[in-house]
């Protein structure tokens, strides 16, 4: 369950790197899946940025998945989540680098980078 929890708030602290634009709230919309993360990020977990501000992250767990749900706000280029997991709020400041439509990396504080491609 640690690696679990660790997994999780690695998913949560990611720290995204780059320029965002105002409308960029409609490219973020939609399922992401980590393809790639040299941090505590799951690869192959789904993260899903829906409208008014609600989010949810599912993480496969040997043949389970674990569902976090959240919100998170964009503006100009930081994104601030907020995710819960067991009655436990994981509150982060983020910065978003759009790679073309359908790319996301993110790199978090200590420069741990993880990259999303949407699901279509």
């Amino acid at each position: 369950m640690k690696t679990l929890l660790a997994a999780a708030f690695g998913l949560a602290v990611f720290a995204l790197a780059g320029t965002a634009r105002a409308d960029d709230t409609a490219k973020l919309l939609g399922k992401w899946e980590i393809t790639k993360s040299t941090g505590d990020s799951p690869v192959g977990a789904i993260v899903e940025f829906a409208k008014e501000g609600k989010m949810t992250v599912t993480i496969n767990n040997d043949g389970k998945d674990l569902k976090l749900e959240g919100t998170y706000k964009l503006d100009g280029k930081k994104l601030a989540v907020k995710l819960t997991l067991n009655e436990q709020e994981i509150k982060h400041d983020l910065t978003v680098t759009f790679k073309g439509d359908d790319g996301l990396e993110l790199e978090d504080a200590d420069k741990k980078v993880d990259t999303l491609k949407k699901k279509k």
